[in-house]
């Protein structure tokens, strides 16, 4: 139970500090809905997960700030032994809606995120909960730019086993809730400024040297948008 909670945890955490250019600033919060289908092979486990989510914050560019709100879908995986609960997950996400700076008229806004997550670091404080943390990578979209960022990110999640729609599987309906903040490298960090300097297990700028099926699912997706 706890190590299906994972995959959850991976969604949960995909929005909070990351870093990028130019100097830009985002934060706010959000939450998901989501279901993992598991599979397991004596104590290998296997998800695969698909849902909901929607995000609400400010974004800072520069001297401008606007309110944004966007709401999209999510996919991803976990694996790991259910005993040891040594594993690894992932997701990625698209989330469009508007930015509104007051005016008549809004902006529109999408983010496109990749996140990585290992059970290292995660903490599952009980059957049907658990908070973690995760290296994250997103893509922020506007009609006149587009910033890349990456970081760190935390995040909580609750779920419980359901009917699966698949009899040879079991299935896991779960929910999720975070708060961010998205710097850009130019920007400073109000919570870590030492952030930038992170671990060498975080994402690196080099899609090539990402776990190969978020790397291949990022990709698709963003080929898929450019259809």
């Amino acid at each position: 139970m706890k190590y299906a909670l994972l995959i959850f945890v991976t969604i949960a955490i995909a929005t909070g500090v990351a870093y990028a250019e130019p100097n830009a600033r985002i934060s706010g919060s959000g939450d998901f809905l989501a279901s993992a289908v598991l599979w397991f092979s004596g104590t290998d486990v296997t998800a695969q997960l698909s849902g909901d989510l929607a995000l609400c914050g400010d974004l800072t560019i520069g001297k401008t700030k606007v309110a944004f709100q966007v709401k999209g879908t999510l996919q991803g995986a976990a694996r790991g032994d259910g005993n040891t609960m040594i594993g690894s997950g992932w997701a990625t996400f698209i989330a469009r809606g508007m930015a509104d700076s007051g005016g008549a008229e809004g902006e529109a806004i999408s983010l496109h995120g990749a996140i990585d997550l290992t059970t290292n670091d995660v903490d599952l404080s009980s059957d049907t909960g658990g908070s973690a943390t995760g290296s994250l990578y997103i893509v922020l979209t506007l009609p006149d730019q587009t910033l890349h960022l990456r970081g760190t990110a935390t995040g909580t999640a609750s779920g419980a086993f359901v009917r699966p729609d698949d009899p040879q599987t079991m299935q896991l309906d779960g929910e999720g809730s975070f708060s961010f903040v998205v710097v850009t490298q130019g920007a400073s960090s109000e919570s870590d400024p030492s952030e930038e300097d992170r671990s060498e297990t975080a994402l690196s700028w080099d899609t090539e040297q990402w776990p190969q099926d978020l790397r291949n699912q990022f990709v698709r997706m963003m080929q898929e948008e450019s259809e």
